[in-house]
């Protein structure tokens, strides 16, 4: 059975901390299931909500929307480019060795 980690744990596995390994299964599957793109967007998305404090700062309204929006876009752009080389990272990270982890699965 797959132990979640709670939302805090959550938050910094997203912003690139390695979970106990008591959650290796869980990280296993969050880096291997179909959908692990989707969540390595959702993890990027979350990276970029402090960026929504640029819309506090003083200046036109157009900008203060602007601006965030771009770092938003950027950062998913970058991230959708470099996710395979982010999900070997984090599958090293914790233990797994890719070529093996993601090699079975192609057969």
């Amino acid at each position: 059975m797959r132990t979640r980690p709670g939302v805090l744990r959550w938050l910094a596995y997203a912003f690139g901390a390695r979970l106990p390994a008591t959650y290796g299964d869980w990280v296993l599957h969050d880096l291997t299931a179909r959908t692990w793109f989707l969540r390595q967007m959702a993890r990027t998305t979350v990276q970029c909500v402090p960026t929504a404090l640029l819309a506090l700062l003083p200046g036109p309204a157009w900008l203060r929307v602007a601006l965030p929006c771009f770092v938003l876009v950027s950062a998913l752009f970058m991230s959708a480019i470099f996710s395979p080389m982010i999900r070997e990272k984090r599958l090293y990270q914790h233990g797994f060795l890719p070529e093996l982890v993601l090699g079975r699965q192609e057969e």
